[in-house]
């Protein structure tokens, strides 16, 4: 489960991206390059949802979510097990709260076998994935986003952008599941307080790696 909430934060941590080229972009891509052009910063409060491709519902969990670009990130995990993920742009910390655990390691570690990962290094959308248009839905356009690498964790993501950026993302995993992420309450471009993106870790946890 760590791994995949690693691979899944690093999500987030996307530089900068271009989906133009040529006349026949869609208005989801164009959304999406928007979005990962211009937001800097983002607060959003999340509903995530673990299930099948059958629809059996494994996990539910909510929380608040922050982006600073490059690189920095924070989940604050809240219900129903309180767990804190924080990168700051080198290292990622993972902090299970009831186990009184923490796991730290170099944010680039987990690089290699997230799909997102490829645009860190400035990579184009176009060269990291194959970009559908799937349909439209209430003003929400809806993306599929198939990785060009092999080996990867997520085999396929759809994501839902509308005018105000990203809604909503959906990711299907090599272990054939399903998570999806719905953001609600979503400010952008905001000046978030530097310590959000501090992590020391409480007296008397354990920490492992470093």
């Amino acid at each position: 489960m760590k791994i995949f909430l690693i691979n899944l934060l690093l999500l987030f941590s996307v530089a900068s991206a271009s989906a133009a080229g040529n006349d026949k972009t869609s208005r989801g891509e164009i959304y999406l390059e928007k979005f990962l052009e211009n937001t800097k910063t983002l607060q959003a409060d999340f509903q995530q949802t673990l299930r099948t491709r059958d629809g059996e519902i494994l996990q539910q969990t909510a929380g608040e979510f922050y982006l600073s670009r490059p690189g920095k990130f924070r989940w604050n995990y809240e219900s129903p097990f309180e767990q804190i993920i924080v990168s700051d742009g080198k290292r990622i910390w993972i902090y299970d709260v009831e186990l009184e655990q923490v796991t730290v390691q170099k944010q680039s570690a987990g690089l290699p076998s997230t799909p997102m990962a490829l645009l860190e290094n400035s990579a184009t959308l176009h060269q990291s994935f194959d970009v559908q248009q799937l349909d439209e839905r209430n003003g929400i356009y809806r993306l599929k986003l198939v990785s060009k690498t092999g080996g990867s964790d997520f085999g396929e993501i759809v994501v839902g952008l509308d005018a105000g950026g990203l809604r909503f993302m959906q990711l299907h995993d090599q272990f054939e599941q399903v998570t999806d992420i719905i953001f609600s309450d979503i400010k952008t471009n905001i000046k978030l307080a530097k310590d959000v993106f501090e992590f020391v870790p409480p007296e008397g946890v354990d920490v492992f790696g470093g």
